[in-house]
């Protein structure tokens, strides 16, 4: 027999016991604090000990009071936000309605690959648009070396790095190769150009839950922490391995083929200022 005090900790997020694969884990937030968007692979029971949270599945937003339940299946993207101090307690288990555990949607199947992967896709890229592409190798490298070596410092650097993607290389394509790009497809706000758009959105949200996951752990040293912020980290390196894989073998051969010499070059010349702005 084994006996555990469930009362508010220091700890925002705290592994309380593992049984196989079932993990139960204490939740104690002062009002505001939270966990912001993430998945978990197992089926998720959250029961609130004391206080008040908002629990997000989805874009469906409930309120839980003290001695109130809820469940979640599992991978469906959950999020949790106290009201007032609030204890609660998940329950994680194996999902005995399903033959199989469902993929993880960082686990499932690159749709585009890139110059890192394909060097030979470089032929089809105009020289003008090469720098985009070096920048694309380089945060390839980076994801890379989670993969290998998913430790604190690894993924604190490569979150670093690709901050720098999304406030560079991100903000000079949406500068500076979008717009006229959306003059040959139908525009910035439908077709190829808005959808690029609306993936930038996307993977700097990720990035951001991403952010706020490893503050959690750097605080908490919680595995179960730790294991949120890996699976949040997988689905932000596919996100961005898919996006820089789109631009690689569709977008950048487009643009070189559909652009007069003097966009491209005009294009190159601000690419350059742009970069040399950002560094200094």
């Amino acid at each position: 027999m084994e006996k555990f005090s469930l009362k508010f900790r220091d700890k925002p997020v705290q592994s309380i016991l593992q049984r196989g694969e079932s993990k139960f884990v204490q939740l104690s937030f002062k009002p505001g604090q939270g966990l912001t968007k993430h998945r978990a692979p197992l089926a998720l029971t959250v029961v609130v000990l004391t206080g008040r949270v908002l629990f997000t599945v989805d874009d469906k937003t409930e309120v839980l009071e003290a001695s109130e339940m809820l469940t979640v299946d599992p991978a469906v993207e959950h999020a949790i936000e106290a009201v007032e101090k609030s204890t609660v307690l998940l329950v994680l288990t194996p999902d005995v309605k399903q033959v199989e555990a469902p993929v993880s949607v960082a686990n499932r199947p690159l749709e585009h690959e890139s110059v890192y992967r394909h060097p030979e896709l470089i032929e089809q890229i105009a020289p003008e648009l090469r720098a985009l592409v070096e920048d694309h190798m380089e945060v390839c490298k980076t994801l890379e070396s989670v993969v290998h070596t998913p430790d604190q410092e690894t993924i604190r650097t490569a979150l670093w790095a690709i901050k720098g993607e999304l406030d560079s290389h991100f903000v000079a394509e949406e500068k500076v190769l979008f717009p006229r790009m959306a003059a040959h497809v139908g525009g910035m706000d439908v077709g190829p150009v808005a959808r690029l758009i609306e993936e930038h959105a996307h993977i700097r949200r990720l990035h951001a839950e991403a952010e706020e996951l490893m503050t959690a752990w750097e605080q908490t040293g919680d595995e179960h922490a730790q294991s949120l912020l890996s699976e949040k980290v997988a689905e932000l390196s596919r996100a961005l391995l898919n996006h820089l894989g789109k631009e690689d073998s569709h977008l950048f051969p487009m643009a070189s083929r559909l652009m007069t010499a003097e966009e491209k070059s005009v294009i190159a010349i601000e690419l350059k200022a742009f970069k040399s702005s950002v560094a200094q």
